[in-house]
């Protein structure tokens, strides 16, 4: 059974909405709602968040399409639990005041993030997962199968490491493109991101993972210790970095994709040691 949906699509937001029925059920059960904050992304028409706010203390239903705004407003007009946001997700701030029916409390993040702008809108999240109990959301299945990737495979990359630092990932239900509408070329799958401890203690020592994991994917091609070396965030003295890598067990000719998580956050943990300069830089 597919849901009537009368807004035209924007090709330049990636809009595709899931129009099947039983499938919006089902995303709506995998979301795992209790009386919780949800922040839904993508909210559309407001078909996904009716079955939402069934279950949860409050739904901020984000959308960043002044026509869908205007439709989800009219929707849930007389429903309080509800409240319509016209923002864009890709500077989603949850300490924002836009938010404050948090009161203070961890949010859970669902929704069917567009795909042009999915990795933009996620790693906004990542920076913000103190504030985040659990994100639920439908990704391309290209992205999802980089989310959930491991090292020596085509898809593991900075997308890879930097969320997988921050949170374990699951894939919970693949979509075929016919449950959408428009119907996209590719499946989608719902995933499940739930945030672990943070591996550093301040956020200026994840900013500078951050910078060293993007420096180290920067050339694929090239080893790791010739990424770093020419990456401008870093120093360019060969030999010290030489020795990092082999303090860990890594060869000078391995390259990124070889590398583990769990390896980039000790290499950074010790970098920091021996050079804590690296934390007052602003790096890129």
């Amino acid at each position: 059974m597919t849901a009537t949906i009368t807004l035209e699509p924007k090709k330049s937001l990636g809009q595709v909405f899931l129009s099947d029925r039983n499938l919006l059920e089902k995303v709506a059960k995998l979301a795992e709602v209790r009386d919780e904050v949800v922040v839904e992304i993508g909210a559309g028409d407001g078909r996904l968040t009716g079955l939402l706010a069934r279950d949860a203390r409050l739904v901020y239903a984000v959308e960043v399409d002044g026509g869908l705004f205007g439709r989800l407003k009219e929707r849930f007009n007389r429903i309080p639990n509800v409240i319509p946001l016209w923002m864009n997700a890709t500077e989603l701030d949850l300490s924002d005041e836009s938010f404050a029916g948090t009161l203070g409390k961890k949010v859970k993040i669902v929704g069917n993030l567009p795909y042009c702008s999915f990795v933009r809108i996620l790693l906004t999240l990542m920076n913000q997962m103190e504030r985040i109990e659990d994100i639920r959301v439908m990704a391309q299945r290209e992205i999802a199968e980089r989310l959930t990737a491991v090292p020596n495979t085509s898809q593991y990359g900075r997308l890879s490491v930097t969320v997988q630092a921050r949170a374990s990932v699951r894939r919970l239900l693949t979509l075929p493109p016919q449950a959408f509408w428009p119907k996209p070329k590719v499946h989608s799958v719902v995933v499940a991101i739930t945030p672990k401890q943070l591996p550093f203690a301040s956020k200026k020592q994840l900013d500078t993972f951050d910078a060293f994991v993007t420096a180290a994917f920067a050339h694929r091609r090239k080893t790791l210790l010739n990424s770093l070396v020419g990456s401008t965030a870093w120093r360019d003295d060969r030999k010290p970095t030489e020795q990092l890598l082999a303090e860990f067990g890594l060869p000078a000719t391995c390259r990124a994709q070889e590398v583990s998580v769990s390896s980039y956050v000790n290499l950074v943990s010790r970098l920091t040691q021996i050079e804590p300069t690296l934390l007052d830089k602003d790096v890129p």
